[in-house]
């Protein structure tokens, strides 16, 4: 063989050496990009699904917060209906006490 042969080869060889070293290069780039990909989009999932599962948490608690609300109400009406009971005993009480009043006049024991 010749001295251009053994160029001509020894070119060839170094370029085809170049040639994989970028074909390796580039697969890891890609590689690199594919799992950049994924990441982004599994942080992505993530955020929507802790988006979904503050949702799901804001109702429920928009529910406890109306059944809350809903058993204040209806102990504000009992307080209420307890209070008018004391205030009829009282007014009852007053009544009773001033018969017995009466009656002790009437019977002469002071």
């Amino acid at each position: 063989m010749g001295i251009a042969t053994d160029l001509s080869l020894d070119s060839a060889s170094r370029l085809g050496m170049v040639g994989a070293g970028l074909h390796v290069g580039i697969q890891r780039a890609m590689s690199d990009i594919r799992r950049e990909q994924r990441r982004q989009v599994s942080a992505v999932e993530d955020v929507a699904l802790r988006l979904r599962e503050a949702r799901l948490g804001q109702v429920a608690a928009l529910r406890r917060a109306a059944a809350a609300e809903a058993r204040a109400a209806q102990a504000e009406q009992e307080a209420a209906g307890a209070q008018r009971e004391i205030r009829l005993l009282r007014e009852a009480l007053r009544a009773e006490k001033s018969l017995t009043a009466g009656l002790k006049e009437i019977c002469g024991v002071a």
